[in-house]
């Protein structure tokens, strides 16, 4: 059976290739792609950094669909089943079909109909998330400041407002993006720079400092903000992934005895485990991307897509392309 499938061929030029698919093997499920998420990962690739191999390459591994059919292995999952799925290698996900792992999957927290529906639960992002704060000793109380409130800072402020944490502080540049983390339960958001983000920083520092910050502003000023405002003994979770050189101050990381820990799919022995947990929370309606999905588009507009998520033009925060 022929698939489309989303390629990056060169810098900043994308293609649709008709690719054969083979049946599920039977570990495997076999999906009708309904939707897939851009993820920053693959707005990189467009414009040829972060390369794992050479041009041309396919991309996406933020799918949600459908099953179509089940290997004979998997007994989790059958024909009419709505999924989400998690990154495989390589990447193929932004396709018409595709094979995955069954362990690779979830249910979705409903059984959807609209495209509109599937496109609001894409779960490997939430997967990141869950992922993130296993890696992390949370305790009862902690306050957590949140540097960075982009698709992942504010997919954060959502799980983190559902657990049981103290107070929950964010700064970010964009007072928008400030806005969504309020409604979705940040005590209190500063615009970064501002003197009234400096006075807060202040006080948290002074009343003896934050017990986690969840860096995911990708940035040397969001990098020092955290080790300025961490307690001592606390943790800063580099969740943001640095793609450029950072200079830091390493002294306070020792003298205040701080823990860093940097979180990435690969930090998990099995990133997989995250599937079901994450599963259930969207099924408690932890996480809510209404607001956070700013552009959907037809697969085949996916050259438009990717240019807008790239230039983060027209007040992106998350791009989808759909499939049907």
């Amino acid at each position: 059976m022929k698939t489309d499938v989303v390629y990056i061929v060169q810098e900043k030029k994308a293609e649709i290739r008709q690719v054969e698919i083979a049946p599920p093997r039977p570990w495997e499920v076999q999906i009708e792609v309904v939707a897939c998420g851009v993820c920053a990962w693959d707005s990189y690739l467009f414009k040829g950094m972060d390369l794992l191999m050479p041009f041309p390459f396919s991309i996406g591994h933020e799918a949600v669909g459908i099953v179509r059919e089940a290997g004979e292995l998997v007994k989790t999952f059958g024909p009419g089943d709505c999924v989400f799925c998690i990154e495989e290698m390589p990447q193929m996900q932004m396709s018409q079909v595709i094979n995955i792992n069954a362990v690779n999957a979830g249910f979705l927290p409903c059984k959807p109909n609209k495209t509109l529906d599937f496109v609001q639960h894409i779960g490997e992002p939430c997967v990141c998330v869950i992922n993130g704060m296993s890696n992390i000793s949370l305790a009862p109380g902690d306050n957590v400041v949140i540097i960075g409130t982009g698709y992942m800072g504010l997919l954060s402020v959502q799980a983190f407002h559902h657990s049981h944490i103290g107070t929950l502080t964010c700064f970010d540049i964009d007072e928008r993006r400030l806005n969504l983390a309020k409604k979705y339960g940040a005590d209190a958001c500063y615009i970064s720079g501002s003197a009234e983000a400096k006075r807060a920083a202040d006080e948290i520092i002074a009343s003896g400092g934050a017990d986690i910050v969840i860096e995911c502003s990708a940035s040397q000023d969001g990098l020092k903000l955290a080790t300025d405002i961490v307690r001592n003994g606390g943790t800063i979770s580099n969740f943001a992934w640095h793609r450029a050189e950072r200079t830091i101050d390493a002294s306070p990381w020792h003298l205040k005895g701080i823990k860093i820990i940097n979180t990435s799919p690969a930090c998990a022995p099995h990133f997989s485990d995250y599937v079901i947990p994450t599963q259930r929370l969207m099924a408690r309606g932890v996480f809510d991307q209404r607001d956070l999905i700013t552009h959907v588009m037809d697969y085949h507009k996916i050259q438009e897509l990717l240019s807008i998520s790239e230039s983060k033009s027209d007040g992106y925060i998350k791009g989808v392309a759909t499939f049907r």
